[in-house]
């Protein structure tokens, strides 16, 4: 009976995760993050930053320098050098993430609030599996449009607008993914506090007005029934 309450209390009341609390979490994943990133989405990760990677490609053909923003260890950097003739540079604020890179580039600490370079200083400002952690994701994407010259990229946990999705989602959430993480060797309460990030974050449509606000949006896909976006899109 009392772990019923607990679980009515998280699905009403969303609590703030702090940003001392996210970095203690992300400095303890580096060394199982990748494996456990792809089992929980289904191997379909990779694809996904091929996806995003080949969009790039087409609409900015002359992108030549690229910043991976919350790159974790690295993931996406490693698709844009396998894929793209382009230099990369890597920021992320958690220290760890960046030591256990395994991406030979530029790696910088730093948060994507207030991301520690000069207006227009890459070409394209990408990200992946990190904007949904914000708390006001309008105000990182203007950020990465700040440090952009053409064109901002962006892999991320999303929220169907169709309510059965988004319940398939929340269960999905709490209750496998934190234990499918487990089975590579990962925490599971340190993949359990994606199920409160994704309790308040927008659904896609309001997400996608939020974005059309700040960026002329060529792509806007949604994935895997509404819970992983892309988008890319252009400054105004």
């Amino acid at each position: 009976m009392k772990s019923f309450k607990v679980r009515y209390y998280i699905l009403i009341h969303v609590p703030r995760i702090s940003n001392e609390e996210l970095q203690r979490i992300y400095n303890d994943l580096p060394k199982f993050y990748d494996r456990a990133n792809a089992l929980i989405s289904f191997f379909k990760d990779v694809e996904w930053r091929a996806t995003l990677v080949k969009y790039i490609s087409y609409y900015y053909p002359d992108t030549r320098r690229i910043l991976d923003v919350a790159c974790g260890k690295g993931e996406l950097s490693y698709v844009i050098n396998k894929m793209i003739k382009a230099e990369t540079v890597m920021v992320d604020y958690a220290e760890n993430m960046l030591l256990n890179s395994f991406v030979k580039t530029d790696r910088v600490q730093g948060s994507f609030y207030k991301l520690p370079f000069r207006d227009e200083s890459f070409d394209c400002v990408v990200s992946s599996f990190a904007l949904h952690s914000a708390d006001d994701i309008g105000e990182v994407v203007k950020e990465m449009a700040r440090v952009s010259r053409n064109c901002v990229g962006v892999i991320a946990m999303g929220k169907s607008d169709n309510v059965m999705y988004r319940k398939y989602a929340s269960f999905y959430l709490s209750y496998i993914q934190p234990y499918l993480a487990c089975l590579v060797g990962a925490k599971s309460r340190d993949y359990k506090y994606i199920f409160y990030i994704y309790q308040r974050i927008p659904t896609n449509n309001q997400l996608r007005n939020i974005i059309s606000k700040i960026l002329d949006l060529k792509i806007f896909e949604e994935k895997a029934l509404g819970t992983v976006y892309i988008f890319l899109g252009s400054k105004h």
